[in-house]
């Protein structure tokens, strides 16, 4: 009788996995939680928010994107997203409170309850870094950007140079080709 050799999935994985994405070695914290409405001012200004540069505030009548570190209206506070080096919180208006997400650092994450990375060597978690385009050109010469899509909005994005288009890169994490989080970590000049 002949003895069959064991067959080595992560070789296998190696493999046939494209070269911008690998299985992840370390993947970055994930915390959830609630926050109270009249307390989400007060937990904003506990939380280390110097590496999530870009801040996008969702109110009742518009957006902002820049780098506010506090919203102008908590009351009227629909959504948040704030992300950069340091990680992404995502914050929506929920019925007990304001709820979140974070992944990223550990060292930029509020306390919360931790989420679990699936723990599985034959379906392990993997990670690519892409990019989207953001709305809107600026052609040469205008001041902002625009798109007939969201024409009422305040296309102001906090970068500089003034590039026709912006786009923003993120780290996205999968396990079994399904989206399991994502990281946005910067805006950017998209030279397309």
């Amino acid at each position: 009788m002949t003895r069959r050799e064991a067959i080595n999935f992560k070789s296998l994985i190696s493999e046939l996995v494209p070269s911008q994405q690998a299985p992840e070695a370390q993947p970055p914290l994930m915390v959830k939680g609630v926050c109270d409405y009249d307390q989400f001012s007060a937990w904003l200004t506990e939380l280390d928010l110097t590496k999530l540069t870009v801040r996008i505030w969702c109110y009742t009548d518009e957006s902002v994107i820049g780098t506010e570190v506090a919203p102008r209206d908590v009351d009227r506070l629909e959504r948040a997203r704030l992300f950069g080096p340091g990680g992404d919180l995502e914050v929506w208006r929920g019925n007990q409170g304001f709820r979140w997400r974070y992944v990223g650092l550990a060292a930029s994450a509020p306390e919360g309850d931790t989420l679990a990375w699936p723990d599985d060597e034959n379906n392990p978690v993997f990670s690519r870094e892409q990019t989207a385009l953001f709305w809107g050109n600026r052609p040469e010469g205008r001041e902002r950007w625009y798109d007939d899509r969201v024409a009422g909005a305040r296309l102001e994005y906090p970068i500089g140079g003034a590039p026709e288009r912006i786009q923003v890169r993120y780290r996205e994490y999968t396990q079994a080709g399904r989206p399991f989080a994502i990281w946005l970590q910067e805006l950017e000049a998209y030279h397309g």
